[in-house]
């Protein structure tokens, strides 16, 4: 019964993953991204209008499917963390994590004792499939995979430490907060920008972890391959969605 975490094994393998951004409610988009073939699948609880009973839904689309289901939290709340994990997500996504300390205690709340603080309830939730798979709390942490967002120059300091934490499966560099955060919003191709996320590639790539980011005006996704970045993402449905219609409108105006 147990799933094993398929973009935890590509990352493992050293193979360029890419993912869709869903930032809109219905478990349909979760299902094209499965048929699509993308790597995984962000159902965005920070940004995106989804709430859990909406991920939930996500998450049972993409079970057929080879695509991961990342679940990105709004933040660092333990008990949301906790409930994320319930409700059957693998891969979870934590925004602006500044400190080795804050990616510490992340760990711990995705963790059972004796690993971490995760509260227990393994024989009534949907991860462990309302407790048929009695071996699943044993179990949860061998496929749990945590990517930390890197979102300021205080994370951009402490970057080397952050990544180094046990149980920090992954460093996803979010350039557009990072941007915010200096006073230069969504200018990411800015040299001042350039240069922070690169000596933030500089300091994960000294302790060994694996890197993630979105692509930028000044770095394709192939680019960003070259240097170092291993999880990518592409677009988002709202803006599929929006472009598509756009289009159309002005096929339609310029019959």
């Amino acid at each position: 019964m147990f799933k094993k975490n398929n973009l935890k094994q590509r990352v493992r393998q050293n193979e360029p993953s890419l993912g869709m951004w869903i930032a809109l409610t219905d478990p349909a988009i979760a299902e094209i991204a499965g048929h699509a073939g993308y790597d995984f699948a962000i159902i965005d609880l920070e940004h995106g209008m989804a709430d859990l009973k909406d991920a939930t839904n996500m998450l049972r689309a993409l079970a057929p499917f080879e695509t991961t289901a990342m679940v990105r939290v709004p933040g660092h709340d333990p008990d949301f963390l906790k409930r994320a994990l319930d409700i059957g997500a693998q891969t979870l996504m934590v925004p602006m994590v500044e400190t080795a300390d804050q990616a510490r205690a992340i760990v711990s709340a995705c963790r059972y004792p004796p690993l971490g603080v995760r509260g227990y309830a393994a024989r009534g939730v949907r991860a462990s499939g309302y407790g048929i798979d009695e071996n699943y709390a044993d179990q949860a942490a061998d496929e749990l995979f945590i990517a930390l967002q890197i979102e300021s120059v205080q994370g951009v300091d402490n970057a080397a430490e952050i990544a180094a934490v046990d149980g920090v499966d992954l460093i996803f560099i979010g350039a557009a907060d990072l941007s915010g955060n200096m006073g230069l919003l969504a200018q990411t191709g800015r040299q001042e920008v350039v240069d922070q996320i690169n000596r933030c590639v500089e300091s994960v790539a000294s302790v060994g972890k694996p890197l993630g980011t979105i692509p930028r005006p000044d770095r394709s996704g192939i680019e960003l391959i070259e240097d170092g970045f291993i999880v990518l993402t592409g677009g988002v449905d709202v803006g599929f969605l929006r472009d598509a219609a756009l289009e159309d409108v002005r096929i339609f105006n310029n019959r």
